[in-house]
């Protein structure tokens, strides 16, 4: 391996580390009965090639856009990516780097070697089909089977992944005082321009950029889900729905909050308040040893009991929270009502309870965990029950 490739800045994941992932990971998929694992990323969910290099594919429409990382049993890994990205990702990378056009060939060699066994594939939820096809072409008979193996690993993060998402974290909370720092100002703001603000302050603060589009949904507007922000004006008397997150040199915070603004009903009020206790039913539950539908119930029941089942996704059993890194979702864990997984000290979580009520309003609190020996270290600071 090329060790002495410039793959880090100081702040980032060193080479030592990488390399440690990789010997990790192929313990593991040998150990699973496969003969290697076929990692696919791309430049929205790029966990998957950025857990073992500093490379993350570009946003684009052709190959631009995608990486697979074949990563034998027996050697050493290679990774493709566009031809047009080939040197940047060499520079950036302990290993071999070869272009998306010779994946095929890539693909054959490996399967003379180990034409019996199987392979894994993670990233099989989004993999493109025209990506797909080419892996398997040059597999032939090889049996390609989707594998969790290496979402399994990645959500059990290292203590240099936990400094950079608490990083991540405060930046996301400076973003949140930027809105409030703006609203106290009592000019009128639209939803477009807090967006903005948080972005910049993200952004001033030392973010590589944002985790994902940030979002500021003011009254009604609020009891959509997930919007994008339009020039609509914050009112006095709003419940405003915000999601924001910060990218910091590679890992993610994923951040939702609501607020009142001015003089608002008992109603909206009420609102934030349940929002925020389930939440907090949840964090003084959450410990390595149990399992994710244990600590789901919790947040669940919680949503439940405060008499917002209907207007509340996580109430119906969608799941309250979901695994955080370098994307703002990962595969694991997931913390949802089906999964029986056991949480381990060490993984990185959201906690989250939404609730929207159409023509009134709504919110996402969420919260993100790091499971720590006595508990849970929150990585976010701000606090979860707001009123400006």
């Amino acid at each position: 391996m090329n060790i002495s490739a410039p793959v880090t800045t100081d702040e980032g994941i060193g080479v030592e580390e990488f390399l440690q992932r990789i010997e990790t990971t192929r313990r593991a998929v040998e150990q699973r009965g496969l003969t290697g694992l076929v990692a696919f990323g791309d430049c929205w969910r790029s966990a998957n090639i950025s857990y073992f290099t500093d490379f993350r594919p570009l946003d684009g429409v052709s190959d631009v856009a995608n990486a697979v990382l074949l990563l034998p049993v027996d050697r050493e890994p290679v990774l493709f990516v566009s031809d047009q990205c080939l040197a940047y990702a060499a520079s950036v990378t302990a290993f071999e780097v070869r272009g998306l056009s010779a994946l095929g060939t890539g693909m054959r060699d490996f399967a003379r070697r180990h034409s019996m066994g199987p392979v894994g594939l993670a990233g099989e939820a989004y993999i493109p089909a025209s990506v797909l096809s080419r892996i398997r072409d040059g597999l032939d008979e090889a049996v390609l089977q989707p594998t969790s193996v290496l979402a399994e690993i990645k959500a059990i993060k290292s203590e240099a992944e936990v400094r950079l998402m608490r990083k991540a974290a405060s930046l996301t909370d400076a973003a949140m005082g930027a809105i409030r720092d703006s609203l106290a100002d009592g000019e009128p703001h639209t939803e477009r321009e807090l967006a903005l603000l948080a972005d910049r302050a993200m952004l001033a603060g030392g973010a590589d950029r944002t985790a994902f589009d940030s979002m500021v949904q003011a009254g009604p507007r609020s009891a959509y889900n997930l919007a994008r922000p339009t020039d609509r004006l914050v009112r006095p008397g709003d419940l405003v729905m915000t999601d924001i997150g910060a990218r910091y040199r590679g890992y993610v915070a994923d951040g939702g909050r609501g607020f009142t603004y001015g003089d608002v009903t008992e109603d909206k009020v009420a609102i934030v308040r349940a929002a925020a206790q389930a939440v907090e039913a949840g964090l003084a539950f959450a410990r390595p040893g149990i399992a994710a539908n244990e600590l789901n119930a919790v947040i669940q029941e919680a949503l439940v009991e405060s008499g917002y089942q209907r207007y509340s996704s996580e109430a119906r059993g969608h799941g309250t929270g979901h695994g955080t890194g370098m994307d703002p979702e990962e595969e694991a864990p997931w913390i949802g009502p089906t999964n029986r997984t056991i949480l381990k000290e060490g993984m990185v979580f959201t906690l989250k309870a939404t609730i929207t009520v159409p023509n009134v309003g709504g919110l996402r609190t969420e919260r993100i965990v790091h499971l720590t020996p006595a508990g849970v270290e929150t990585l976010d600071r701000f606090p979860m029950e707001l009123h400006w």
